[in-house]
């Protein structure tokens, strides 16, 4: 059970003390957990498990947070160790599902900077032992103009997210703390969406 009396999956979030509990649940309906991380305007939030069932590909789905993290997705979950121009939502939910990480920005005017901190970031993580060649490690970096405004970066787990205005170091860590945190810990690779390479 959570500290909101709802129950969800053991998570880091279970760490937060009582008080930052009680702020984020109030004492109506349960809502995320929020705390402040990092510089950019970091914050990283935990969302309540949602089920995760498939929709026909290219369904309008309704998540509860932007960007999803939780919740129902498209059946084929996208390649790993790859980097997509703008990987449709409903396929990276599911590669959530399976343990991955979703790097994510949004930079209308380009950041080849920034998309380069966050290919470094997959190439440094160390080799997932579930996987198997081709795949070296559960990770997807993608374009996603639908962040909201003031977001240039996300770092996505199934039912967690760091959200800033800027590439933060951080996201190395939230990596690290989240990666295999899902409900079908699967390294088996998915369909190349049009991806390009970012792991030899």
């Amino acid at each position: 059970m959570s500290s909101c009396g709802v129950p969800r999956r053991p998570s880091v979030f279970a760490l937060l003390s009582p008080a930052v509990m009680l702020i984020a649940c109030g004492t109506d309906e349960p809502s995320p957990a929020t705390i402040k991380v990092g510089a950019c305007d970091g914050t990283q939030t935990r969302v309540e498990d949602e089920l995760g069932v498939h929709v026909p590909i290219g369904s309008a789905i309704e998540w509860s947070t932007n960007p999803p993290v939780t919740g129902p997705h498209f059946p084929i979950w996208a390649a790993w160790d790859r980097e997509y121009t703008e990987l449709p939502r409903g396929h990276y939910v599911h590669n959530l599902e399976h343990g991955g990480i979703v790097l994510a920005y949004n930079c209308p005017d380009g950041c080849p900077d920034v998309v380069e901190k966050l290919r470094t970031i997959v190439r440094e993580f160390d080799a997932d032992v579930l996987c198997n060649a081709p795949v070296r490690n559960r990770f997807v970096v993608t374009g996603d103009p639908l962040l909201p405004a003031g977001v240039q970066v996300a770092a996505l787990s199934w039912d967690a997210m760091w959200t800033g205005g800027c590439f933060d170091p951080y996201v190395r860590t939230f990596a690290g703390t989240h990666y295999r945190r899902a409900p079908e810990d699967l390294c088996v690779d998915g369909a190349n969406l049009g991806g390009t390479l970012i792991v030899p």
